[in-house]
């Protein structure tokens, strides 16, 4: 395919070729100053000034994240003759081609992709990024050189751009059966928990091979929302019929819930679970393999049930035969009295030897273990070493201890990382007030005196008029900030107002994981 310079419209890139189209084009081009291989996506925006102000805002925060689950935001030009995003490519593909070319996906992948997405939610939404479109579409795929794959969020704030400026029946088939119920029923109330519901919906696509609740041609828009907003997801009943799918009922449920109150969206509790989903799944797996145990082949040792790992000495060791000798045979009548009469004299001269060796070497002081028996002219130590060595635990066992105390530790370091969060505070260390009204050069101060790093802190300024009244209020976010520190961040001028305050609005806290691995486990018992 010949390339196709579009200079004039995307200034500084060599478009390649086209990758695809859904609610804009996709093309493949390359950074001319740098090399580097990336994503454009155009599309016409037909809404208002104050939804692309947002949009244009989120995007500027989107250029900021870098982050090994979230594709890299370049660039936006939303002013540009044909407004645009430049985006890092991903050349894998999409988790929707993956879905339609296997129907469904495999557990190990599903918990993996599962365990992505709860990062990218830890990236986003403390800086006040809502997703809004979490679909198999804008997750995409890196493949690794270990087999598994890597995925990554893509598409942030496009939906808003389109829940402004299209209709409900113009938009995508798809993105309804991955919205949230209160998308319908109350779409500016919507939070971050509408991301953990598509989420949901994500996953149990990934498991079942379909959503759980399908728009079709045969259905209506009106009764798809009923259904949505109304009804429990059916499949969780047959998820419940197999074993290996059962472990993940409750997570479901818990992403599945109508109301977004109700419904899991933390991410610290979304990847406990996932990994609680993991162990439950291996312990299903191990007893379906134990179950099928195997036939011990003829020559094995006969094993004492009553002591699994003690092995019959009488199957194990066989008595000796002498070099150049004939097998015993099993003898027939009666034995002859000269046989007899040599093994009484032979039963009586090793009675006396062994009483003798007994005398000589205190042999009844020494260990177990160590007991040596005589006979003809060779000496053997008898010992059992599977007998003597403690069984080993089994390895879900261990799994479930090392789990039980992990959880044991991270909620004890939750509740002292709450406790910290609520210490923090902000303060207006100095500002200048014009003569004729407005404030400006404010300078806030977040005071953090915890020995805990938070992620994000937003700071919430209030601008305040002559006669008192509140004029406005400006939201400020405090990014990294770390233990025992007092970060200072200047905010925005105000034209109007004699007074000015400031409060933490909310914060984010730390990663529990991260603090895990970097408290030492007194620290935190």
């Amino acid at each position: 395919m010949a390339t196709i310079r579009f200079d004039t419209r995307f200034p500084g890139y060599e478009v390649l070729s086209e990758l695809g189209r859904s609610n804009a084009r996709i093309l493949k081009a390359r950074h001319l100053a740098t090399g580097d291989l990336v994503a454009i996506k155009h599309f016409a925006l037909n809404t208002d000034e104050e939804t692309l102000r947002r949009f244009q805002r989120e995007s500027a925060i989107m250029t900021s994240i870098a982050h090994p689950n979230i594709v890299k935001v370049r660039e936006v030009q939303l002013e540009a003759e044909l407004p645009y995003l430049v985006m890092e490519l991903i050349e894998g593909g999409s988790l929707k081609q993956l879905i339609t070319s296997q129907n469904r996906i495999s557990i190990p992948t599903t918990i993996r992709l599962g365990l992505q997405m709860a990062e990218a939610f830890k990236a986003i939404h403390p800086q006040g990024i809502i997703h809004r479109d979490i679909k198999p579409e804008n997750i995409l795929f890196r493949p690794l050189p270990s087999g598994e794959l890597h995925f990554l969020l893509t598409d942030f704030g496009v939906a808003r751009l389109h829940e402004q400026s299209n209709t409900l029946t113009g938009q995508s088939l798809m993105t309804y059966e991955y919205a949230s119920p209160e998308q319908f029923n109350d779409p500016k109330g919507v939070t971050q928990a509408t991301d953990y519901y598509s989420l949901g919906v994500v996953l149990y696509e990934c498991l079942h091979g379909c959503v759980p609740f399908a728009l079709t041609d045969d259905s209506g828009i009106v009764t798809f929302m009923n259904k949505v907003l109304t009804e429990a997801p059916p499949a969780l009943t047959v998820t419940r019929q197999d074993p290996l799918l059962e472990p993940f009922v409750e997570l479901l449920q818990g992403l599945l819930q109508k109301k977004p109150a109700d419904r899991l969206s933390d991410p610290d509790e979304l990847t406990w679970q996932l990994k609680q989903a993991e162990l439950n799944y291996l312990q299903a797996n191990r007893a379906g393999f134990t179950a099928r145990k195997p036939t011990p082949l003829p020559n094995s040792p006969v094993v004492n049930r009553e002591e699994p790992n003690a092995i019959n000495p009488v199957a194990s060791f066989p008595e000796p035969v002498a070099e150049g000798a004939e097998p015993a045979r099993p003898a027939s009548g009666k034995p002859s009295r000269s046989g007899v009469k040599w093994a009484v004299l032979g039963l009586a001269v090793l009675l006396g030897g062994a009483g003798l060796y007994y005398a000589l070497t205190d042999f009844g002081a020494k260990p177990a273990e160590n007991r040596l028996v005589s006979g003809d002219s060779t000496t053997a130590a008898v010992t059992n070493p599977v007998a003597s060595e403690t069984p080993a635990p089994p390895v879900v066992d261990t799994l479930q201890q090392r789990l039980a105390e992990e959880a044991r530790r991270r909620e004890q370091l939750r509740a002292e990382v709450v406790a910290a969060g609520k210490e923090l505070n902000a303060e207006i260390l100095d500002l200048h007030v014009g003569l004729l009204g407005g404030i400006k050069n404010v300078r806030v101060q977040v005071n953090n005196p915890s020995p805990f790093p938070f992620p994000s802190i937003a700071v919430q300024v209030s601008y305040y008029k002559d006669n008192g009244g509140l004029y406005k209020t400006e939201k400020m976010f405090f990014n990294n900030v770390a233990p025992n520190s007092s970060p200072v961040r200047k905010a925005p001028n105000s034209d109007r107002g004699t007074r000015v305050t400031c409060k933490i609005l909310k914060y984010d806290l730390p990663k529990l994981d991260s603090l895990m691995h970097g408290v030492p486990t007194d620290s935190i018992n």
